[in-house]
């Protein structure tokens, strides 16, 4: 994502805990900060990319003692939807706009510049977002207020997961009945059973399922619905490795 920025010319300041991760960056022409704080006082755009609800109220939490009136703060870690509504709340009471901007399409994506993000907040807010991330995005999808892009993501999450470990079953069904996993991949590719994994075989790194089903399945049961498949899911995945998918290449 960064790099993506600076190809743009665009102004950019890091902060990650590990100096190893910023290096390129700084060779590159990136300022380097040295904490969230000093970060979100060097912007008007903070974009905050960790692992999970702790880190991003750490992280969050920190750059709002920097941030001038007025800063767009957006959370584009996968976490749950209260914990955006919660933080933005927080940056209310300092007049900065945080907003949730859930990244979809993952390390490739960000490499590819195509990611999409699924955006909570307002009109206003996600427009200035959209501008600030055209450099690496492919879209950026407004889905309603704070903590909706977290529920678009959740969604996206769950059919993600389904399909691959799906794909799989199929596939080695098709190639256990004489049919090589290509020509399978190639044909359902037109048919009713197409699906993006499917159609980016041999790409995934399979990075975050277990998390990414964690939120789902909490956040599902507080609203009350039973996903009988999803909750399958997390044994399911944890039986298959990146290695089991280049096998069905």
């Amino acid at each position: 994502m960064g790099g993506h920025l600076l190809a743009a010319g665009r102004q950019l300041t890091v902060y990650d805990p590990r100096p190893e991760a910023m290096r390129l960056l700084i060779e590159r022409g990136a300022a380097e900060a040295a904490g969230p704080r000093e970060a979100a006082e060097r912007s008007d755009v903070l974009l905050v990319v960790v692992v999970d609800d702790a880190q991003a109220r750490e992280a969050v939490g920190a750059a709002l003692e920097g941030a001038r009136p007025g800063t767009l703060v957006a959370i584009c870690a996968s976490v749950r939807p209260d914990t955006c509504r919660e933080l933005a709340e927080a940056g209310a009471g300092r007049g900065v706009d945080v907003i949730d901007a859930a990244l979809v399409r993952g390390e490739r994506g960000a490499e590819e510049g195509a990611l999409v993000l699924y955006c909570g907040g307002t009109e206003a807010q996600v427009a200035r977002l959209r501008t600030a991330c055209e450099p690496f995005t492919e879209a950026v999808v407004h889905v309603g207020d704070v903590g909706a892009g977290q529920i678009a993501k959740t969604a996206n999450n769950i059919l993600l997961w389904s399909c691959i470990r799906t794909d799989v079953e199929v596939l080695r069904l098709g190639r256990a009945l004489g049919l090589e996993p290509a020509r399978l991949r190639a044909a359902l590719a037109i048919g009713s059973g197409a699906n993006r994994p499917l159609a980016e075989w041999g790409k995934h790194r399979l990075r975050w399922p277990h998390k990414d089903l964690e939120v789902a399945l909490a956040v599902a049961d507080e609203a009350g619905v039973e996903l009988k498949l999803a909750s399958e899911l997390p044994d399911l995945m944890a039986e298959l490795t990146v290695e089991d998918l280049q096998d069905l290449l």
